[in-house]
């Protein structure tokens, strides 16, 4: 269920506009700008069931706490979102606004706010850097709904509804230092606080560093990652703690025809949680992806093993999770395509971290979208997600949550020509499932 009424946050425009000062700043040699505006309408259904507790058995009926909460409800969802660049630099800058009423035993009305940055830079022909951050802003119900349906991941989430304040910061940078070797680095940065009490928040700060010897087929290295992050446990009277992950990483990339790719990374991972208990020791890390893309299809079956930081409910948990994710287009003319995902979760607490229990427990996601152009400038679009919780500590129950919506989207651009796809080096070895920058004097392929 949505929360209560909340007036949309003024910081929110503010934080749009800061994010598009790095791209203002050169002007120089700059494209044209891009504006693209849409507005969507949503009709669907939310609920939320979840496990309750009474004590008193003689309590009122109006003192008894409702076991599913849910109904109806309409969604409009205008945004706005601009491109610009130079030969070798990309720069990106959106924002959107969602307006949400709930028909039920509870009406409420609901506003969210997302806004959100991205700038791509090919440094020299063979270096790429960028930048990504986003800010938002509503209830968990609707962070939920705003991803794409391909990119589910299962999770366990604060319990409710809750209103919350997110932000997350990434940089990376790629080298490719000669024929046969790559360096990577990357460093990320994630905040998740209650809206109405920012200074409860839970945060994380992730550093990586990668170098691999590349070959025609395989690509084989070293990881080095450090996260630390800072945590406030959900149970009533828990203490604020730090915690410290350490991890040493060896990385097997190899594609094993034009169709399939597969990715697998092994090691270890210490991790110290300031909470009384003992350091902890080593603990086997490990995850494997295997991809497929051929024509109008793609998927990926994904597996981890190792410590979660989770900042929704400010736990560090040992984690093991699969999730099967896929989009399959059925016309691109017709911008028409079907994407999909699910997974499974299970957590476990770390050691003798007491405070940590919340944070253990399973949790099943599914999501499904489709989308089909029905005029040239307008979508439909069709969106189901299920997220179930269950088996948790802290004295927590089970929780059940669907949302179902059906909507139609305009789009209007000032473009006079389709926007350019974002730079990325891929996830394939040959580089052919990447979005180099255009070829050419003012920008070079940047695979040697």
């Amino acid at each position: 269920m949505r929360a209560p009424v909340q007036q949309p946050r003024r910081w929110a425009v503010a934080a749009a506009l800061v994010l598009a000062i790095p791209a203002a700043a050169r002007p120089a040699a700059a494209e044209h700008v891009i504006a693209t505006a849409d507005g969507a309408v949503n009709v669907g259904y939310t609920q939320t069931t979840r496990s309750t507790f009474q004590a008193d058995p003689m309590a009122e009926p109006g003192d008894i706490p409702k076991s599913s909460i849910g109904g109806f409800f309409t969604e409009l969802r205008p945004g706005i979102s601009f491109q610009s660049g130079a030969p070798r630099l990309l720069w990106t800058l959106g924002y959107q606004l969602s307006g949400n009423f709930i028909f039920g035993d509870e009406r409420s009305t609901s506003y969210s706010n997302q806004a959100n940055g991205a700038l791509a830079a090919q440094l020299s022909k063979y270096t790429l850097l960028t930048l990504n951050g986003a800010i938002a802003q509503g209830g968990t119900s609707f962070l939920l709904g705003q991803r794409p349906a391909e990119t589910g991941q299962p999770e366990l989430r604060a319990a409710g509804n809750p209103n919350v304040v997110s932000a997350t910061l990434a940089e990376a940078l790629s080298w490719e230092v000669g024929k046969r070797l790559a360096l990577r680095h990357s460093l990320a940065g994630a905040l998740s606080t209650p809206q109405d009490d920012l200074g409860q928040y839970n945060g994380s700060l992730t550093g990586t560093l990668g170098l691999d010897r590349l070959f025609r087929r395989d690509n084989a290295g070293l990881e080095v990652r450090s996260i630390i992050s800072w945590l406030r446990p959900q149970q009533e009277g828990a203490s604020p703690y730090a915690s410290l992950t350490n991890s040493v990483l060896v990385r097997w990339n190899h594609d094993f025809s034009w169709k399939w790719n597969g990715l697998a990374t092994a090691g270890i991972e210490q991790v110290y949680t300031d909470t009384g208990s003992k350091p902890l020791g080593l603990l086997p890390s490990g995850s494997a992806v295997l991809r497929y893309s051929v024509g109008n299809t793609l998927g990926a079956l994904e597996l981890s093993h190792g410590s979660a930081t989770n900042l929704q409910v400010g736990a560090v948990t040992l984690s093991d999770r699969i999730t099967v994710r896929g989009v399959y287009t059925l016309s691109a003319e017709k911008l028409r395509a079907l994407s999909f995902s699910a997974g499974f979760l299970h957590n476990q607490p770390l050691g003798e971290a007491s405070a940590l229990v919340a944070g253990s427990g399973d949790a099943i996601q599914g999501d499904a979208g489709f989308t089909t152009q029905v005029m040239k400038s307008v979508l439909v679009t069709a969106r189901y997600t299920l997220a179930y919780q269950y088996g948790q500590g802290g004295g927590l129950g089970a929780t059940l949550a669907h949302i179902a919506l059906v909507g139609v989207t305009a789009r209007y651009s000032n473009a006079s020509k389709a926007e350019r796809p974002r730079p990325l080096r891929g996830n394939r070895v040959d580089g052919s499932d990447g979005k180099p920058f255009p070829t050419g004097p003012a920008g070079e392929a940047s695979r040697r």
